[in-house]
Parts: structure tokens; sequence; C-alpha cells
């Protein structure tokens, strides 16, 4: 089975390690991902899933990771970081569909469509769960 098939697992266990330690090295992630998902993992991999994570527009994760190079380490830079794929809860669902009902008065109808669009995207993804 291809790598690339577990790379959000991988990508999980990379901000599991980098909020738990202030610098994790990329042989403790290989080690982490062996542990965890059951098959060897290059250190290359992990290097270049940290850059996917952090530049990769078309996963839009953008996470603030950044190498110490005295030790030889990776580490968050904004502690407060929240890894992107995490779920919405139906008051959150919520929340930004009465947001949206209050911006659409405001917009274009054309932009309503598509804000309708967007809504109703999301409220299908988490309304499922």
């Amino acid at each position: 089975m291809p790598q690339n098939k577990f790379a959000l697992a991988r990508y999980a266990i990379i901000d599991e390690l980098l909020k738990k330690n202030n610098y994790v090295k990329t042989s403790t992630i290989t080690e982490a991902c062996k542990r965890n998902l059951g098959y060897q993992v290059s250190q290359r991999t992990i290097q270049l899933d940290m850059n996917s994570m952090k530049n990769d527009s078309f996963l839009g994760i953008f996470a603030p990771i950044e190498y110490c190079s005295k030790r030889k380490a990776y580490y968050y830079h904004d502690s407060d970081y929240e890894f992107a794929y995490q779920q919405l809860n139906l008051n959150e669902v919520n929340l930004l569909e009465n947001a949206c009902s209050i911006a659409s008065r405001h917009m274009k109808p054309d932009q309503r469509i598509i804000l309708g669009d967007v809504l109703f995207k999301i409220k299908k993804k988490y309304m499922a769960k």
C-alpha cells in the first residue's frame, strides 16, 4: 500500500509530537509512525510531510513548523496553533450559518448564491457526523 495514503495520519502524529514536546527530531517522528501506523517511514518522507503541512496551499494546513539548526529538531513557533483538520461542532456550524445569513444581506445576488453553496457544503459535511 502506498505510504501517501497515510499522509493525514502522519500529519496527526507530527502535530501531536510537536504539541507535546518543545523540539522533535525526525527520527523521533519516524519511530512514532512505525509504532502507531505499523510501517517504517523514511526521515525524508517526514521532512516532506512537514514541508507540505507548512507550505502546501492545496492542503491549507499552514502549520507554523520551524527548524532549529542548533538542536537539529523541529518545533511550532506558535504554541496556540490548532491542527487544521479538526471538526466543527453543531454550535459552531449554527453560528456560522447565522453569520452567513447576516452577511448575505449586504452581498450581491451572485455572491449570496456562492455563499449559500459554501454553507451547504459545510453543513453537509458536519451534519452527517
